[in-house]
This record gives C-alpha cells, sequence and structure tokens, in this order.
C-alpha cells in the first residue's frame, strides 16, 4: 500500500492541475459521495485542505445568507433564484447568451421597484410576517408574475422600437444591464421548464454522461422537441453543469449522429457547439482585462489553461475548420488570447531583471524592496510557463521559445551576481539584498525546478551565515 503522503502528494499536484472550475465541481461531488458513506472520499477530502475553491456565484451566496436577514433582502435574492445557475462574477464587454453578470442584478431590481412595479413592490414587503424563519417563496411567486408581464411587453417595445430600447437601456445603466435584463426575463418566464431540465441533468455532467447509450442526449432531444426552450439555452443548462465544456459539443455529434462538423452544424444540435465556440470568445476576452489587474491574475491563468484544454479537445473531437463560421470565430478567439498573453510574455526578461535589481551607495545596499514589481515578473515567468504548455492553442510559439531562453539566461546572470553580492558584502543591513536573491530563488524554482532552486537555497544560507558571524 502506498504511503499516505505519497498519496496526499499525488492528489494534490492532481488537483493543482486543475482549472479552480473543474477542481470546484469535483470536490463538491467528492463531498456528495461521501455523505452516502464512500469511505475513501476522505482521504481524498483530507488531502485537498486549503485548496481554492471557485466562489459561489454571489446570488446563490445571498440567498444562503438572507435565512433570518430582513424581508426585504430575502425578497430579492428569492426573486433571482431561478436564474442562479447561470449568474457569473465576470463582467464581459461581449454579451453571451446565459451568462450574467452578478453585478447587473442589483440594478435590475432597483429598476424593478423604482419604475416597473413600484406598488406590488411595497405590497410584498407588506407581507412581511416579522419572522426570519417564514417563507418568502409565495409572495416573490405572486411578485415575479406581476413583474414579469410588465417588463416582457417593455422588452418587446423595445425589440421593435430603437428609441425605447435607448431609454430603458438609459434607465437601467446601459446596454449590458439591458442585455442581462432579457436574459434574466427569458429564465422566468420559462422557470418550469428550466426546472424541469435542470432537475434531470446530474450536477456535474462528464464524458461518461455522453456515452453510448446516453440518458443525457434523449433528456436533450426531448426537450428540443417540446420547444420550451431555444437550443442555445439548452446549451448554456448544459455548460453551467459541467466543468469541461467540450462535453457539450460531444453530445452535440451524439445527437447528430456522427463527428462530420459540417453534418453537425446543419443540424439542430449545431447550436451546443456554438455554446462552447462562444466560451472560448468569452475566455479571449475576458483575458484582455484580466492580466492588467493584480487580483484576477490568478484566473487569467486558470483561463489560459481552460482555453488551451478546450481549443485542443474541440479539434480533437471533430475538423471544425470544415464549418468557415466556426473557423472564423474560434481564430479570432485565438488571435484576442495572444496578444494578452504576448503583451506579459514578451516583456518577462525585462521584468525579472527590474524586480531583481540592487543599488548600492558606498558599499551599502539602498532602496525598499518593490513587492508590486516583484509580482509583475513572478506572472510574467507563470504566463510563459503557461503559455508554453499551450502554445499549440496560441499564436504565440516564437515568441514563447525565444523568451524563455532570455529569461533562464537573466536568471542564471542576476542569480550568480546577487549570491556573490551577499557572499562578498560586509554591510551591516543586507535586507534588500537578501530579499532579492530570495525573489530570484522563487523565480528559478519555476523555471529551473525545484532542484535547482535548493541549490541555489543552501548557498544563500551558507554565505547570509557568513557574513552574520563576521559582523558579529
Amino acid at each position: 500500500m502506498p504511503e499516505a503522503g505519497l498519496v496526499t502528494s499525488k492528489v494534490r499536484a492532481y488537483m493543482e492541475s486543475l482549472s479552480p472550475t473543474a477542481r470546484s465541481m469535483l470536490i463538491r461531488s467528492l463531498r456528495a459521495s461521501q455523505a452516502e458513506g464512500d469511505l475513501p472520499n476522505e482521504i481524498i477530502l483530507a488531502a485537498v485542505q486549503g485548496l481554492d475553491l471557485v466562489e459561489e456565484p454571489s446570488v446563490a451566496r445571498r440567498t444562503r445568507e438572507t435565512a433570518g436577514q430582513p424581508w426585504s433582502a430575502r425578497l430579492e435574492a428569492a426573486f433571482f433564484a431561478p436564474v442562479t445557475p447561470f449568474v457569473t462574477e465576470d463582467s464581459c464587454s461581449v454579451h453571451h447568451t446565459g451568462r450574467i453578470a452578478a453585478a447587473s442584478l442589483p440594478t435590475i431590481w432597483t429598476w424593478i421597484r423604482r419604475d416597473i412595479a413600484s406598488e406590488d413592490y411595497e405590497r410584498a414587503i407588506a407581507a412581511d410576517p416579522y419572522d426570519g424563519e417564514a417563507d418568502v417563496t409565495p409572495t416573490v411567486r405572486k411578485l415575479r408574475r406581476e413583474v414579469m408581464v410588465r417588463v416582457v411587453d417593455l422588452l418587446r417595445d423595445a425589440g421593435a422600437d430603437p428609441k425605447v430600447r435607448q431609454k430603458l437601456a438609459g434607465q437601467l445603466g446601459g446596454d449590458p444591464v439591458y442585455r442581462d435584463l432579457i436574459d434574466v426575463a427569458y429564465v422566468l418566464q420559462n422557470e418550469a421548464a428550466f426546472a424541469n431540465l435542470f432537475g434531470q441533468l446530474p450536477s456535474n455532467i462528464t464524458s461518461f454522461d455522453v456515452a453510448e447509450p446516453s440518458r443525457l442526449a434523449e433528456v436533450v432531444r426531448a426537450s428540443l422537441d417540446q420547444v420550451q426552450m431555444t437550443s442555445e439555452w439548452i446549451g448554456a443548462t448544459l455548460l453551467a453543469r459541467t466543468a469541461n465544456p467540450v462535453v457539450v459539443a460531444t453530445l452535440a455529434t451524439r445527437l447528430a449522429g456522427g463527428t462530420d462538423p459540417r453534418l453537425v452544424a446543419s443540424s439542430r444540435y449545431g447550436a451546443l457547439v456554438e455554446v462552447v465556440i462562444a466560451h472560448l470568445e468569452r475566455l479571449a476576452t475576458l483575458s484582455q482585462g484580466r492580466a492588467g489587474d493584480p487580483t484576477s491574475r490568478n484566473r487569467f491563468l486558470a483561463d489560459v489553461r481552460t482555453y488551451h484544454d478546450i481549443s485542443r479537445n474541440l479539434a480533437l473531437l471533430m475538423p471544425v475548420e470544415a464549418v468557415p463560421a466556426w473557423m472564423r470565430r474560434i481564430g479570432a478567439a485565438k488571435v484576442t488570447m495572444s496578444e494578452a498573453v504576448s503583451r506579459w510574455v514578451e516583456p518577462a526578461p525585462g521584468l525579472v531583471r527590474r524586480a531583481l535589481r540592487v543599488e548600492t551607495t558606498a558599499g551599502e545596499y539602498i532602496g525598499r524592496w518593490d513587492q508590486a514589481t516583484y509580482d509583475d515578473a513572478e506572472f510574467a515567468v507563470r504566463l510563459s510557463l503557461e503559455a508554453r504548455l499551450a502554445a499549440e492553442s496560441l499564436a504565440v510559439n516564437e515568441l514563447v521559445g525565444r523568451t524563455r531562453k532570455q529569461i533562464e539566461q537573466t536568471l542564471e546572470v542576476v542569480s550568480a551576481k546577487l549570491l556573490a553580492d551577499l557572499k562578498s558584502s560586509q554591510a551591516l543591513d543586507k535586507r534588500t539584498l537578501i530579499e532579492a536573491v530570495d525573489g530570484a530563488i522563487r523565480l528559478s524554482a519555476l523555471v529551473f525546478g525545484e532542484d535547482y532552486a535548493a541549490v541555489l537555497r543552501k548557498s544563500r544560507d551558507l554565505f547570509a551565515n557568513k557574513a552574520t558571524r563576521a559582523a558579529g
């Protein structure tokens, strides 16, 4: 039997290789099966304690947290509850059906209370039983029914008259919220159909669920036959239940009866593939803003990995280039993602040099360790490594190869100089120098591996201790 430590190490390594979304869904699935008495999962769950999980959507979080909260907060959370599976924390400049920005919901709620159904809202507020545990569902159901009749009529008018549309978008604060309102209205108008479909879907759709024979295929086919919702929305629903978007495209080939992309595209199941392509486009669009935001950089690295996985697996599933419209969209997404990656990979060697530069005056190491500059350099190095793994899905092969060599050369030269300075310096205050050495070791661990970094770390400890004893 393998040692527990080895099992833990392997499990953590595998989990860390997954995207945040896939990791979160897998852990939730493990916890669910553990509750049914599946004891081996206890070992796996113990191994992944402390790993970051994807935060649950804000609507789901508010729904859970509003138990015992004011009646008004519970009304709002319950009103949008059917929309929860389609809510995303990201705000994207390009709208995709089934992706509703969480930031849009408070604006829509305010608009409903203020402009659409102020009297109905006041009646709903007046129904407060002053009991934090009271069921809000009957009141919300009545409010939703009254509100949606007016919202749908208004959206119909807006679709027919550009002036009405412009006015409505202005009231909501812009086109992005207006488009999200359309999606919210669609889900709430078809709440029963969505509830029925979600009730028949696995909690986490995997490749096993689309293997022949597939109950999932029959569920989707029946939903399309009943015309209760569009195929695009069915695809968005499937996407909300899987950590592997290409499964949705695989399902499309099963339903169409073959992997010929022209056959799939000409069938009513082609929209399922287009949902996957739209997900690629979304990842590429979001990448343009993520890298510049320090708080979103880990998400960007995960998005690059996810983008590569989807692109590669979709290409393995079928030759999508046979459908020109699909190939144009995928090509445009590839260009967008590649540009976002290149903006950080190309300057990576220079960023490493600046981050590890230490200035001296009269033999003393001056200045302060600039953590922000180092964070930029570390991110650029991490992204270059991620881009190297995803090179076949990005147009950065030459850039990544050239930059990799420059980063290696820069780290070797700078690390050697920093260690030499640490060994020979008689300065009393070497905090900045030691921080720079430690930064170089961390980057070396990323680029050359832990064994190489361990050698540098021993030299660092030896030289630092010798200098301390000499100064003492």
